[in-house]
């Protein structure tokens, strides 16, 4: 099973080509897209990509899922759950032959880099962690991916390398940017499918922004898997993705 998750700023709105481009040339089976809010920019994308989607609309944004698989359940948390910003979608797309169900939730938290907003970052994992608490409860494997706005421990920062809010935000921090969020979601855990596969990559790769590439903030988490099932993970980098939004795409193959 291949997996993209692509934040596509603000919609997409008049970008949806070159946006299908970019995930045609990763081979999806299943696409997490995050502020997904202008609908026909994405059905022209699941057009392109000659996949079924659900659109999950939130209190400020939206989460989509497309697949190329049968989409058997789906459930839009961010309307149901008190303390989430953007956005929380929860589905199990069915592989087929095997009939196999994966549950993946497609994660949008708070955005910025200050110690506050680490703190409201803090609020919304415990509503992700207790949404998908009975998975882990019953070791049952599943996915958290998406646009977690949130710095790993592991992760080597340069903040000249960061946006201009960025290095402001470090500034404001006292030198150094919280890491908490991931940090719980490691230890409820998950693992990072790209620090399995590449450790070095993941420690200095960034997916944010296009522009200013200094911190990854995108991630593909994994629950219960071997850590041999994760084949491949990878950023997206080429030309066309770094004009496409500002995140670049993540993606990772998993047996």
């Amino acid at each position: 099973m291949r997996l993209v998750s692509y934040n596509i700023l603000d919609g997409g709105e008049g970008r949806a080509d070159p946006l299908a481009e970019v995930i045609l040339a990763q081979r999806p089976d299943i696409v997490a897209l995050l502020e997904a809010d202008n609908l026909a920019t994405l059905e022209r994308i699941a057009s392109r990509l000659n996949m079924d989607y659900i659109h999950a609309p939130g209190k400020k944004s939206a989460a989509a899922l497309l697949s190329r698989w049968p989409i058997a359940r789906t459930i839009n948390h961010a309307l149901l759950r008190e303390g989430l910003e953007k956005s929380l979608l929860e589905a199990d797309v069915i592989e087929p032959k095997t009939d196999r169900a994966w549950t993946i939730g497609v994660v949008h938290l708070h955005a910025k880099a200050t110690e506050d907003d680490e703190r409201q970052r803090d609020r919304e994992i415990d509503v992700v962690l207790d949404v998908f608490a009975k998975h882990r409860a019953e070791k049952r494997p599943h996915l958290l991916v998406g646009d977690f706005n949130a710095n790993a421990p592991y992760q080597q920062i340069d903040p000249a390398k960061c946006k201009p809010a960025t290095r402001e935000a470090w500034e404001k921090n006292g030198g150094r940017l919280p890491r908490r969020v991931v940090q719980r979601i490691l230890d409820a855990g998950y693992v990072d499918s790209l620090r399995s596969v590449d450790s070095s990559q993941a420690e200095t790769a960034g997916s944010f922004s296009t522009q200013y590439p200094g911190q990854r903030v995108d991630y593909i988490y994994g629950f219960g898997f071997d850590a041999a099932q994760t084949r491949a993970a990878w950023i997206e980098q080429d030309r066309l993705a770094k004009y496409a939004s500002d995140h670049f795409p993540i993606g990772a193959e998993l047996l």
